[in-house]
């Protein structure tokens, strides 16, 4: 089946009423569309962040003490090395 937009409605050819009416319109209190997007922005972001956190701490865990010392990290710094990029990272 075939629809085609109406010039300044918000109505689809051959569907009665407003194509936006019903349960798809936000309720009040409801977030709007860019306050979602900037919800599932932050989402994502931390998400991230929190994901390239953890795979540079097994990768750091994963090293031996001499491969660490070469990049000049003690393996009891690693904690707070991570603590490091995490701030330097959110400027």
């Amino acid at each position: 089946m075939h629809f085609r937009l109406l010039k300044n409605t918000n109505q689809i050819a051959g569907m009665p009423g407003n194509a936006f009416a019903g349960s798809a319109m936000p309720h009040a209190g409801a977030p709007d569309g860019l306050a979602l997007v900037a919800m599932l922005r932050r989402v994502l972001r931390d998400t991230a962040r929190r994901w390239e956190r953890n795979r540079t701490l097994s990768t750091l865990n994963a090293m031996d003490d001499r491969l660490l010392q070469d990049i000049g990290i003690n393996r009891k710094d690693i904690p707070q090395h991570i603590r490091d990029m995490e701030s330097f990272s959110r400027r």
